[in-house]
């Protein structure tokens, strides 16, 4: 009985560890300060948090976000207190647009957002089908947020509205 609980275990560790983390698929394109950018960052030394929005009807759910998301992972400190949560989560965030227009609209975009979150935007170029094909998105009417590891590979991932169970799950998943 003691072999066969052994074996057991054994069995259940390589087969759990067997399975592997999908990786966020390559994509190209540019801040919209207008840098080069290729995704996921090789080699990175530090975590990233992608927000993709897939369609304009994902904006309103967007919109709750767009606090948070700044103020968490984004909003550096102004040196007098040491305990700000943007201390201690230094990723990498990027935002990616996946809308159809967003080149046309960038200059408006861009005239409505602070510039210090330009480098945070990326306009991409690689084909908006193909990284749907790859993500599969099961509401593409939602914005998603991709948490990856040092090596590109999704650790997790939420989507829809805002809520403060969904934020601690992106925490989560970079402590």
């Amino acid at each position: 009985m003691k072999n066969i609980l052994s074996i057991l275990s054994i069995c259940i560790y390589f087969n759990a560890s067997a399975q592997t983390k999908p990786t966020f698929p390559t994509l190209a394109g540019h801040t919209l300060e207008g840098t080069a950018i290729s995704l996921p960052e090789q080699p990175a030394k530090k975590f990233s948090i992608i927000g993709i929005c897939f369609k304009r009807t994902a904006e309103e759910n967007l919109k709750t976000w767009i606090t948070p998301m700044y103020e968490t992972f984004v909003a550096k400190a102004n040196g007098t207190d040491y305990f700000d949560v943007a201390n201690y989560y230094d990723v990498n965030y990027f935002f990616i647009p996946l809308i159809s227009g967003f080149k046309k609209a960038a200059n408006d975009f861009k005239a409505s957002t602070q510039k210090e979150l330009w480098k945070n935007v990326i306009d991409c170029d690689t084909d908006i089908k193909l990284l749907k094909e790859q993500l599969k998105p099961s509401d593409d009417n939602q914005p998603y947020f991709f948490v990856l590891d040092l090596n590109g590979k999704i650790v997790e991932v939420v989507s829809g509205k805002y809520s403060e169970d969904k934020m601690d799950k992106l925490q989560d998943a970079i402590d």
